[in-house]
């Protein structure tokens, strides 16, 4: 079995409400595991929301607030956490924690940022749940806990902050939609206007079911994505988008992604087979594929016995499993418990 860097499954909610780890073989630990406390000296602290897309048509335009895409997907907690310091000049900047490990540098949308903002004026600690560069758009979690994090301290608009990750994701290659969709939705989304918050357009539906799970299959970039999917995004995305228009639900919603992923080649012909069968079986609603995260949503009831299979299915080929919840708000900024001056 390949030895799995990242130990940290996203929490499953135990019945006294407090968080169970999985272990990275997808089996349930024994102990609950949460954030650090906040230090201090916090001042602000903003949560955002991951974002799974099921579907996406990309849409380039001359200004990068303009560009965008139409589409749909999931909102997952846990999500990003972000502590807002004030800075001298050199203390001042963003460290990033990915499932407890401090990354050596900052993700290549923060650099894009901070020229869009003249450097910064925080110092921002972020806290990831999940891995970079797999399909959770945690670079935009990211991009978008920063900006509204130098908002607060700035006297910034938060919304034309939102606007300026969402600048620095286009301008990174990093993502299209996913700040406007974190911004802005909750449950499931749709994107029915491209561009940054403040000209996009985002529709959000509740939906019936209280777990969620994923399967990683290793790494993939958002611009690798773009280079081998080219001109059949369009095609791929365009009649589904339609028919999902039409019928917003959590089951088509999940029928068009599936296809879209298909499609797409994202979901390996064993891993089509093998979650199909739990589709049949009615242990899952249905399931979609991003880059290298798929997603499965259990029928209600049937939670365990879906997690059984998937922990079986990740141990066979070696990858992590986590567990999620839909997102029932989107991006949040709240004073810090020690702030006595905010």
């Amino acid at each position: 079995m390949i030895t799995i860097e990242c130990n940290y499954l996203a929490p499953i909610p135990a019945a006294d409400g407090q968080p169970l780890p999985i272990d990275a073989r997808g089996a349930l630990g024994e102990q609950a595991l949460g954030w650090p406390g906040l230090p201090e000296d916090c001042i602000y602290q903003v949560h955002v929301p991951l974002h799974v897309t099921g579907i996406w048509l990309p849409l380039w335009r001359p200004a990068r607030r303009e560009t965008g895409s139409l589409g749909a997907g999931l909102l997952l907690e846990p999500g990003a956490e972000a502590e807002i310091h004030t800075c001298s000049s050199v203390g001042c900047g963003a460290e990033v924690h990915v499932e407890g490990h401090r990354l050596d540098g900052v993700p290549s949308v923060l650099e894009a940022l901070w020229r869009l903002l003249g450097g910064p004026r925080a110092r921002v600690v972020v806290r990831l749940p999940v891995p970079l560069a797999v399909g959770y758009a945690a670079s935009a979690a990211v991009a978008l806990a920063v900006a509204v994090g130098e908002a607060a301290l700035r006297g910034m608009n938060v919304e034309e902050a939102a606007a300026l990750a969402h600048e620095a994701e286009v301008a990174a290659g990093t993502g299209l939609g996913d700040v406007a969709a974190m911004f802005l939705g909750r449950g499931l989304e749709l994107r029915l206007a491209p561009g940054a918050p403040g000209l996009a357009r985002v529709a959000s539906y509740p939906i019936p079911v209280s777990t969620i799970y994923s399967l990683e299959l290793g790494r993939m970039t958002t611009s690798e994505m773009h280079r081998e999917l080219g001109e059949r995004l369009y095609t791929l995305a365009a009649p589904r988008l339609a028919r999902l228009a039409q019928e917003p639900s959590l089951e088509r919603f999940l029928e068009e992604a599936r296809g879209f992923s298909t499609e797409a080649g994202f979901a390996p012909p064993w891993l089509v087979e093998s979650l199909d069968k739990l589709v049949d079986m009615g242990l899952l609603l249905g399931w979609y594929a991003k880059k290298k995260v798929t997603v499965a949503v259990p029928r209600p009831g049937r939670e365990d016995e879906a997690r059984r299979e998937l922990e079986k299915l990740a141990q066979e080929h070696s990858l992590m499993l986590r567990s999620h919840r839909p997102a029932s708000a989107p991006l949040s900024i709240r004073p810090c418990r020690s702030s006595r001056s905010h």
